[in-house]
């Protein structure tokens, strides 16, 4: 394959992101690698996002709007993915940036090491001020086999978002995002990716710039979307219990794992009605607790918090910091 004439399909759902869509797509455009395909899908987007869309693909051919009625981020993913008709796929979201070396560096990697899924890193930042790739120079790591779907099961971080990531177009024929959910739907997308055992180039280069902003959701209320986590957990378990029952004690490490994360968001409620699911995620971390391997301190001070007994105390101090 020659890298320099590959086409690269760039999905952007969009939604919602007036303020944010334009420094988006035009780090889309000033992309160093010029044979790019730019699917803006708008969602039904209520703002101004459908006529900007539509503003640039007259001036820019590589930019093909789809205009459709609202289905959600994953539904728009998969409407990009139908429409694609490159030999690589990457995903940016409407409210984030590429930096310009972004799909040079990534695709450089997927043709050297005949790669089915690179994987590169996203920094935080606000709009507009996007750094500069980090150094180049360090080796990629390579995996391989089973071993990308280990990540997955560790909670590895570059296995939660499907964005700072390309693909390899005839891997992705028969993987989709599940619509209807929305937390954890990458995580997901990328575990049905994974268990195909690709080749799977992870490289610590920041390529990607997601943009913080306000309404992002980092401090909305809890609600009954929350529960996906453990709807995604729960069909990687099955999925492991059939095919990879070897392996189900990183399946338990990984489900103590997200009653630990979900713990956490229900810190953001008083409701009454999710008291039982409380209780559920306490009751599931203190049985299986022996397999949990911490992905960080505090994932680890909750786990040992809630195996004494002392959620309570932890959920009022979160409170009284943050939700007061």
């Amino acid at each position: 394959m020659n890298e320099n004439h590959a086409l690269v399909s760039i999905i952007v759902p969009v939604y919602g992101t007036e303020n944010y869509l334009p420094t988006c797509i035009e780090s889309l455009q000033k992309q160093t690698y010029p044979h790019l395909e730019i699917i803006l899908v708008d969602d039904q987007s209520p703002d101004n996002c459908p006529a900007i869309c539509d503003a640039y693909a007259e001036k820019d051919a590589r930019i093909k709007v789809i205009h459709q009625k609202n289905k959600g981020v994953s539904g728009a993913r998969n409407t990009g993915m139908d429409a694609a008709t490159g030999e690589f796929i990457t995903f940016v979201d409407s409210d984030d940036e590429l930096y310009p070396q972004a799909i040079e560096f990534l695709l450089r990697d997927a043709v050297d090491y005949q790669a089915d899924v690179v994987s590169a890193s996203k920094k935080t930042g606000q709009s507009g001020q996007a750094a500069q790739n980090s150094s180049e120079t360090d080796a990629p790591t390579i995996f391989r086999d089973e071993e990308p779907m280990l990540l997955s099961l560790a909670g590895d971080r570059n296995t939660y978002s499907a964005c700072a990531k390309l693909f390899k177009a005839s891997f992705l024929q028969d993987v989709r995002f599940e619509e209807g959910k929305n937390i954890h739907e990458d995580g997901f997308f990328l575990f049905q990716c994974y268990i195909k055992k690709p080749i799977l180039v992870q490289h610590d280069v920041y390529i990607y710039q997601y943009n913080t902003r306000e309404g992002s959701g980092s401090r909305e209320n809890f609600s009954d979307k929350y529960l996906s986590m453990l709807y995604f957990c729960e069909k990687k378990k099955e999925i492991i219990s059939k095919h990879y029952s070897q392996y189900i004690k990183q399946a338990y490490d990984m489900e103590v794992r997200t009653n630990l994360q979900l713990l956490q968001v229900l810190c953001r409620t008083s409701d009454k009605k999710y008291r039982k699911l409380q209780k559920q995620c306490i009751k599931t971390v203190r049985r299986l607790h022996k397999y949990h391997h911490p992905v960080n301190g505090h994932l680890k001070m909750l786990g040992r918090m809630v195996v004494c007994g002392l959620y309570p105390l932890y959920k009022k101090a979160v409170r009284i910091k943050y939700y007061r």
